[in-house]
């Protein structure tokens, strides 16, 4: 596993010197471990906001008294909340899947 905080730098006389990790900074922590777990939030927070459209789309519906503009404008905001919501759960399937093969550890995934 490599470490992100933690390399050699020549000295004036041309040795390596090595930079140590100030204390209370993590080293067991891989870049690709650290993208998938912005990955994973991400996804979650989109998966968040996409469920909070559907309520909205419910609200708009309900208030809409049968105005078919407004029904219009109502069933579009529910069927993209849906079709957001499917999309950012397959990716998150497909982020869990593709990190699982490669040996990487997840929020989701430890």
């Amino acid at each position: 596993m490599t470490l992100l905080a933690q390399f050699s730098v020549p000295g004036d006389n041309g040795t390596p010197v090595q930079i140590s990790v100030p204390p209370g900074i993590p080293t067991n922590v891989s870049l690709g471990a650290l993208a998938s777990g912005f990955i994973s939030v991400a996804m979650i927070i989109g998966i968040f906001l996409s469920l909070i459209y559907l309520v909205y789309g419910g609200i708009y519906w309900t208030q809409s008294k049968g105005n078919k503009e407004t029904l219009d404008k109502a069933r579009r905001i529910i069927i993209y909340a849906i079709l957001g919501l499917v999309i950012m759960s397959l990716s998150l399937v497909g982020v869990n899947l593709i990190s699982s093969a490669l040996g990487v550890t997840t929020p989701l995934n430890p």
